[in-house]
């Protein structure tokens, strides 16, 4: 089976890291510089599947890599999606949904679809109902051509030619989140509590992209303790870790991971079997 691409466009907390007005938590390391959540995969006949719409999407699609010198034209930006997994409607991760237009735009006004759970795909058409229009009268070059897909738990779907299964998790005393089983990864984030209903779909896994706050418990995230707790059920080949805070220093924190783990960056990029 031919691979996917799989990269984290942002790596960061709904605030973005490092956050000004806090000197004390200032980094002057670029690997401390963190966009809020954001990630694709990227498929052999160019399909892209994204992760979330966050506030910082438009900036995401541009310089996926973190590579571009903001002055050239940025060759590597993302120009097409074949839809998005929503993980909650969080605004940290949905409210880039405008966005989304100017890939509906390049694809020649081409829909877009985001799949999750109906309980958070709701929340995200209250609140963005000008998105979710019939016909082509949606897609005046104003306002994004979308559409929901209501995904049970545990049943694999096929999109862009991937079989992709959704799990619940805890997002502690916000709520629910949806977890997704891509192909050998799965990708979880805002997870407080991992249920063991979700193990199963969960065994060999060549990588797991995965939220982890900072070392002190969070009533809402995952601790660093907490984290590793996970990994020690499931057991994955290769582990990236994500969605971190202010706190969480790049260059302390990388002595102190086990073997098969790794920080992300913004632009950490790799490749996985479907």
């Amino acid at each position: 089976m031919a691979d996917w691409e799989f990269t984290i466009t942002g790596c960061g907390t709904s605030h973005g890291n490092p956050m000004w007005g806090v000197p004390a938590w200032w980094s002057d390391d670029r690997r401390d510089r963190r966009r809020r959540s954001g990630a694709f995969l990227r498929g052999p006949q160019g399909q892209v599947l994204l992760f979330d719409c966050g506030p910082d999407l438009a900036h995401q699609m541009t310089d996926p890599y973190r590579d571009w010198d903001g002055i050239s034209y940025p060759q590597r930006s993302i120009v097409r999606c074949d839809g998005v997994l929503q993980t909650h409607d969080h605004a940290d991760h949905s409210h880039g949904i405008n966005d989304l237009r100017h890939l509906n735009r390049l694809m020649k006004g081409d829909g877009i679809a985001l799949y999750g759970a109906e309980e958070h795909l709701s929340i995200i058409r209250a609140m963005f109902p000008y998105c979710f229009g019939a016909g082509v009268d949606t897609y005046t070059m104003s306002k994004p051509s979308l559409r929901t897909v209501a995904l049970a738990d545990g049943v694999a779907t096929r999109i862009a030619g991937l079989d992709v299964t959704p799990f619940a998790m805890s997002h502690g005393s916000a709520g629910r989140t949806t977890g997704f089983r891509c192909g050998t990864m799965a990708y979880c984030t805002d997870v407080k509590e991992l249920p063991r209903a979700a193990d199963p779909l969960l065994q060999d896994l060549d990588l797991l992209a995965l939220s982890v706050l900072r070392d002190t418990p969070h009533p809402t995230h995952q601790s660093w303790d907490e984290a590793m707790d996970v990994l020690a059920r499931l057991r994955p080949r290769r582990t990236v870790l994500m969605h971190m805070g202010a706190e969480v220093r790049y260059a302390a924190w990388a002595q102190r991971l086990p073997p098969g783990v790794e920080l992300a960056v913004d632009g950490w990029t790799t490749t996985v079997a479907a």
